[in-house]
């Protein structure tokens, strides 16, 4: 099971996760597609993961 994306940072410093989106995910779930993103995209995502994570105590 995925964890939610408004707790990933605790188990992932998000900042680690720039590297993995600019090689490609590739998962073992089979419904999962591969996924490819442009830098300015993964900045985006990282912005937005980054906007929701929830804060400790709330």
């Amino acid at each position: 099971m995925a964890p939610p994306f408004r707790t990933l940072s605790q188990n992932y410093p998000l900042n680690s996760l720039e590297e993995a989106f600019g090689e490609g995910i590739l998962v073992g779930h089979p419904d999962m597609p591969e996924f490819l993103l442009e830098p300015a995209q993964i900045d985006h995502l990282l912005a937005y993961l980054n906007s929701i994570q929830s804060q400790p105590g709330g």
